[in-house]
């Protein structure tokens, strides 16, 4: 079964004392709704402390509970990636508890941040930032449904400091025609979370293939775009919702964003004021001020 290798680990634990044995019949109970869990869930759940829930872990051999939870939701896989599935784990998981929905999911958009914060590799951030904020290369960014959104963000900001940045939308018909031209000198920046989407795979083949450098930005060392990847930036996405979260990943695009901006000199800059010119020209944004000063004009 899916669950049997935890559980085989499990029974490996030799001399549990009875707070452990709390811990290892509430996991083994609760296969796979641990994946929502965190160490202070399961503290209150089992009624042992806390330092006890990270010992547990740490006899597992897990010195950080998030490596704990990184190696079930690799083990999980597919089982929880569907949002039915999810919606069905979620329930059995609150069966009996009152839910104060916006507390729970602040407190683990916050735990997620911070799992988010101390797995980035820094090496690797500083590299992408650089290569970002190399002007000669031409710049590809992918991400499809929940992350198209992330994908756009990041490529409009990106467009306004540097040029030759390109959006890759697969819903378009001309996708093949935006790929023809794909050199060694390329870059690609994929963004995907479960459930993995398969043009944004051929995508990163694609562009692999080509000997292009390829950045993913995805939830497992484990993605399918692993093998692809020159650069793999891991994000969680688990989530007390339906659907995968999106803030880390939105968290770590604004944070390359910054610092390529910083990495770029005085281009970045420069290129910025064009563009802020060309957006007035075209009067893009709503007059906010003209019009807070027409509704005071008309005050009796």
């Amino acid at each position: 079964m899916a669950n049997q290798n935890l559980l085989d680990r499990i029974s490996t634990l030799k001399k549990l004392t009875p707070g452990e044995s709390k811990i290892a019949d509430f996991i083994s109970n609760h296969y796979p709704e641990i994946d929502f869990d965190n160490v202070t869930s399961i503290s209150k759940k089992t009624g042992v402390s806390k330092a006890t829930v990270v010992r547990f872990f740490s006899h597992l051999g897990f010195k950080k509970y998030s490596m704990f939870h990184n190696y079930l939701r690799d083990e999980i896989g597919e089982d929880r990636e569907s949002p039915i599935e999810r919606y069905t784990m979620i329930k059995r998981q609150s069966m009996g508890e009152k839910q104060d929905v916006l507390t729970q999911n602040f407190s683990n958009i916050i735990q997620h941040l911070q799992r988010t914060y101390e797995n980035i590799d820094r090496e690797a951030f500083v590299k992408v930032a650089q290569m970002i904020a190399d002007f000669k290369v031409n710049l590809y960014i992918i991400g499809q449904r929940a992350c198209y959104a992330i994908a756009h963000l990041f490529y409009v900001r990106l467009k306004r400091m540097r040029p030759k940045t390109y959006l890759l939308d697969v819903q378009s018909s001309i996708l093949p025609d935006l790929l023809i031209d794909v050199t060694s000198r390329d870059l690609l920046f994929a963004i995907d979370h479960p459930q993995y989407c398969k043009a944004t795979f051929m995508v990163v083949e694609l562009f692999s293939q080509r000997k292009a450098k390829v950045v993913t930005i995805t939830d497992s060392q484990f993605s399918p775009f692993s093998h692809f990847a020159d650069i793999q930036m891991v994000v969680p996405s688990d989530n007390l919702s339906v659907y995968h979260s999106c803030c880390g990943e939105m968290a770590l695009v604004e944070s390359l964003l910054a610092a390529a901006f910083s990495y770029g000199g005085d281009r970045p800059y420069n290129r910025l004021k064009k563009a802020e010119k060309l957006l007035r020209d075209f009067d893009v944004y709503y007059p906010a001020r003209t019009l807070h000063l027409e509704k005071n004009n008309r005050r009796p």
